[in-house]
């Protein structure tokens, strides 16, 4: 007779000895179930292949973030931006300068500059705005997460009397506000923004919430801040909530105070320019 071969037999807890899930089924040959250490190294990979297949989505995701929010350069560290521009509607609003001293219409005539222009440059000298300015204020958010405007108030950081001498102004008539929906008057107790329907006063603004629901969408409105008895240094705090922070930005004139002085008051001569807006004619 031929001799069995002899075989090793495991104890249990062997190495070597096969665990029950590892045995093949009944019937079905030996070499048909994969080691578990096979396995188990096959589930691990799978395991690491979502790990780093999240990771790389979550990287891209950041990226397309970050590039969608930089059409402009986006400013370090700050999740809401927000940029000013001082303007007049001339059809309507009377912009006007006081400047110390005497004014030399018949210089700005011979240079024959726009009036708004020549008003400007007044102002570049050693001049002030008086009476009135709108206030464009551009709100950009560059987040996520929705931000709601909670308030707008002027802040005054210095205050002196208005310059004596001369006043020149151009424009529409004075007094004309109804196209402004946000107001601001320096010379209130209170210098938060009010909020008009015309010339109906509606409340302290915001009567409704004004949300910037979308990343990289701006929020535009104008405010008319109107001079009290005195010229005024101040820049505008914007109030907010994101989630459940709450934040302030505040808006200046180019990174320095916007400053207004009144119309009224210890003036030497006004000067007002004509239809033409190149020349200038002193008021009685």
């Amino acid at each position: 007779m031929p001799e069995t071969p002899e075989t090793e037999t495991a104890e249990p807890g062997d190495p070597a000895s096969p665990s029950d899930e590892d045995a093949p089924a009944a019937g079905a040959p030996r070499d048909a179930a994969p080691p578990a250490r096979g396995r188990t190294r096959t589930i691990v990979a799978a395991a690491l292949g979502v790990v780093v297949s999240t990771a790389l989505a979550a990287a891209v995701t950041t990226y397309l973030d970050v590039w969608s929010s930089s059409r402009s350069p986006v400013p370090a560290g700050q999740g809401l931006h927000a940029e000013s521009e001082v303007w007049w509607d001339l059809t309507r609003d009377t912009k006007a300068v006081r400047i110390p001293g005497t004014a030399d219409v018949a210089e700005l005539e011979q240079e024959a500059m726009d009036a708004g222009m020549a008003l400007d440059g007044l102002v570049e000298a050693d001049g002030t705005y008086a009476g009135m300015m709108r206030v464009r204020v551009t709100l950009m958010n560059f987040t996520k997460v929705p931000v709601s405007v909670t308030g707008v108030r002027a802040r005054v950081t210095e205050e002196k009397p208005a310059p004596e001498g001369d006043l020149l102004s151009c424009g529409g008539a004075e007094g004309s506000t109804g196209i402004t929906r946000l107001r601001i008057d320096l010379g209130a107790s209170d210098t938060a923004a009010q909020e008009y329907d015309g010339e109906k006063a509606l409340g302290q603004y915001p009567t409704q919430e004004m949300q910037l629901a979308k990343q990289d969408e701006p929020a535009v409105f104008d405010i008319r801040v109107e001079a009290g008895g005195t010229t005024a240094s101040y820049v505008l705090d914007v109030v907010y909530q994101q989630g459940t922070e709450k934040g302030r930005v505040v808006v200046d004139d180019g990174g320095k105070p916007f400053v207004l002085a009144p119309d009224e008051g210890d003036i030497d001569s006004a000067y007002r320019c004509d239809d033409s807006m190149t020349h200038w004619k002193q008021q009685p």
